[in-house]
């Protein structure tokens, strides 16, 4: 069945991702980047735990009668995959902004799905796709409102305090921008395959994410370093591409500075290429 597939592909998204090498900064099989909390064994006990969950956004889509009703059943789902996931890491956050983005990714192609085939979906480069989130997405809006009453804050939320930056909330309250205006368009117009396709990708995400990660534990002047040497690296040979992350990668871990953001962009990468994949097979 189309949802069993659509839902594994999710899942084998975020093996690929921390299998792919070189990461500066990240995990990876080659380093733990700018982590000494975490292995690609970590990474891999944490998909495990989230699984199942990834199943039940789709199929929350698929049976949601209303956008609203939707937005609960998601939130209540994806608040038990996080405590999954905390618990099979022993209290490591790997995937939380992953979680995030998945569970509305997969909420909302659900809920399309009730009226169209995914063939229509992938047809249409996924466009039905981000209004659909964003509408599901509407009651994230209230996280910000209320910030002022929590006694402690997230990461995420004191980035939005310091800085304003709305990280992986408001990309979903605007439909994913990044995956709409950068990661989709190169993914639609690179001819390469393989690793350097997504390592490619994973130096444009770099280049331009406002990566909240990268801001929690750089500041600033953090973003603006790994943003600078991305945008050195888009010039780098396919030959001299490896060497090259792996220098930057040294120096990430100097500095502690690690790219989260980037990282779930590459996972979606992914499944966005895995969904056209099965788009095309059902036709």
């Amino acid at each position: 069945m189309n949802e069993q597939r659509i839902a594994q592909a999710a899942v084998n998204s975020l093996h690929a991702e921390v299998l792919l090498a070189p990461k500066p900064g990240l995990v990876d099989p080659e380093s733990n980047g700018a982590h000494r909390d975490m292995d690609v064994t970590t990474f891999e006990a944490s998909i495990d735990a989230l699984a199942p969950y990834f199943t039940q956004y789709l199929h929350a889509g698929l049976a949601a009668k209303t956008v609203p009703q939707l937005y609960q059943t998601l939130r209540a789902i994806g608040i038990d995959a996080e405590n999954a996931m905390l618990t099979a890491t022993h209290g490591v956050n790997t995937h939380r902004g992953a979680n995030f983005s998945f569970g509305f990714l997969l909420g909302a192609l659900g809920w399309l799905l009730q009226q169209n085939t995914l063939q229509e979906v992938v047809a249409a480069e996924f466009a039905p796709l981000f209004p659909a989130v964003a509408q599901v997405a509407q009651g994230v809006a209230g996280d910000f409102r209320h910030l002022g009453d929590k006694a402690q804050l997230s990461h995420g939320e004191a980035l939005y305090v310091k800085h304003g930056v709305t990280g992986v909330r408001g990309e979903a309250l605007a439909g994913y921008p990044t995956i709409r205006e950068i990661m989709l368009p190169y993914l639609q117009k690179t001819t390469t395959q393989g690793d350097l396709r997504y390592l490619r990708l994973m130096v444009h995400l770099m280049a331009q994410v406002e990566d909240a990660n990268l801001l929690h534990r750089g500041g600033l002047a953090g973003l603006r370093f790994v943003q600078n040497a991305a945008k050195a690296l888009l010039y780098v040979s396919d030959m001299r591409l490896p060497n090259a992350l792996r220098t930057l990668n040294a120096e990430m871990i100097t500095l502690n500075l690690s790219p989260g953001g980037t990282a779930d962009y590459l996972s979606l990468a992914y499944f966005f290429d895995a969904l056209s994949l099965l788009g095309t097979r059902t036709a």
